[in-house]
């Protein structure tokens, strides 16, 4: 199978060039461009640390999935992998919950790529929505965060813990509210805390250990088994990433990321130039403490504790006016607008339109990515169209060289039939010529 490099389309090994932008093609993945006679590949989505994400359609039922391939060189000549990843792929396949991604197929594609079958969804992961939006206001990290942790919770209630939460493995849905349309991806490499199961099929090659060193709980960095606490760490390096715009452990390599995971504790918000509330901290340093034992029991334990705190903290500020002004800007924005109110310059009527404001930039900022989504549809609209001219052009040509190579057979068997005949006639003049004599 070949790639567009530009687009990331998917041709046969036949093709050399992109058709919808000419580019040339790069070799990609061992074997046909439709795995298991199933599952049409058509354009890589992305590229991680466990394989290639493809989008692809079902040859037969025409339905729309996400394809996550995982390459043969990163699982090794493990002779139990096929074993191995199917109890992976069925332990993914029983979770049901709509913040988590769903599986619904598996396989094995020339009997040593496998891959899992998902729901296909469009929009961006969180990490992506970080860079784009920088630090997150308090209520939209905790909004961001209910949905992660309702999702998480159904898993650990089925003794399956992730092990490798990150904003890469979370996504956001475009045109959906986030606690529907946040998504939890990869519970299929998790590992099982069960004696039936003999746990995850991929191991980090150079480590041995499974998760990214950002957001691994201090046990992880151990050869002990963790168990769900370990993914509410994670989930609190999350949030505190949301907050602070970055993780709380940050170094140049992984040594010194361990160390600070296992020694240091985080550095307060306002050492980040972020204000939050004493009672949000102390519920994020609370999941983030280095004992297993003295973090929040569950991940629904850890969400009631940051709801419980927010509530707190609207009790304590609490007039209509600070109610408003929470929704109206960000924290710096609020604090030019209180010392205004404070000296007579601004008045409710003030706030209220700025609020209005506020809500028209919003439905504008709504409106052009609704434009932008409609012209990338239509840019691959346009895309599909050129293709589909190209084969036809592609058969035509093939067609127009197919009847000149029939008409010029026919052509060179007329002239050797004309040829044969014009001998038969010389022969029959020689044998009459002979017989006159």
């Amino acid at each position: 199978m070949k790639e567009c490099p530009a687009c990331g389309a998917c041709f046969p090994d036949t093709f050399n060039h992109c058709g919808a932008d000419g580019k040339a093609l790069r070799d990609s993945l061992r074997g046909d461009l439709v795995l298991d006679g199933r599952y049409k590949l058509e354009r890589r989505l992305g590229h991680g640390g466990m394989g290639i994400v493809y989008k692809a359609t079902h040859v037969f039922l025409k339905s729309t999935h996400a394809v996550k391939v995982i390459l043969p060189d990163l699982v090794g000549n493990d002779p139990m992998l096929g074993t191995r990843f199917r109890q992976e792929a069925m332990v993914a396949a029983s979770i049901v919950h709509k913040n988590i991604v769903r599986v619904t197929d598996f396989g094995m594609a020339n009997r040593e790529m496998p891959y899992l079958i998902m729901e296909f969804l469009q929009g961006k992961s969180l990490y992506d929505f970080l860079q784009q939006h920088g630090k997150l206001s308090v209520r939209l990290a905790l909004e961001i965060m209910e949905p992660i942790t309702a999702g998480v919770g159904a898993a650990h209630r089925q003794t399956i813990i992730h092990r490798d939460l990150k904003p890469l493995n979370i996504f956001i849905q475009e045109g959906l509210p986030l606690s529907e349309g946040i998504k939890v991806l990869d519970f299929g490499l998790a590992k099982i805390k069960s004696e039936d199961m003999l746990g995850s099929f991929v191991q980090a090659r150079t480590t041995n250990l499974m998760g990214s060193p950002h957001y691994m709980a201090p046990e992880q960095w151990s050869e002990g088994a963790p168990d769900a606490r370990a993914d509410i760490y994670s989930l609190a390096v999350i949030l505190y990433e949301m907050l602070a715009g970055e993780p709380p452990f940050n170094a140049q390599s992984m040594p010194e990321i361990m160390k600070k995971h296992l020694m240091d504790r985080p550095a307060p918000f306002s050492v980040r130039g972020v204000r939050v509330s004493s009672t949000i901290e102390a519920v994020i340093c609370h999941a983030l403490e280095k004992d297993p034992q003295k973090r929040p029991a569950s991940a629904e334990a850890f969400m009631k504790e940051l709801r419980e705190a927010l509530g707190a903290e609207d009790d304590a500020g609490a007039t209509g006016f600070e109610k408003t002004l929470a929704s109206v800007a960000n924290y710096d924005t609020a604090e030019t607008i209180t010392g205004q109110f404070a000296q007579g310059s601004m008045t409710h009527e003030d706030l209220s339109l700025i609020e209005t404001q506020r809500k028209a930039e919003s439905e504008a900022e709504r409106l052009l990515r609704e434009l932008e989504e409609a012209q990338s549809r239509a840019e691959e609209a346009r895309k599909r169209v050129e293709e589909a001219a190209r084969k036809r052009l592609e058969e035509e040509e093939a067609r127009k060289r197919a009847e000149a190579e029939a008409a010029r057979k026919v052509a060179e068997e007329e002239a050797a039939r004309q040829r044969a005949e014009e001998h038969r006639g010389l022969h029959r003049l020689q044998l009459s010529a002979r017989y006159s004599q």
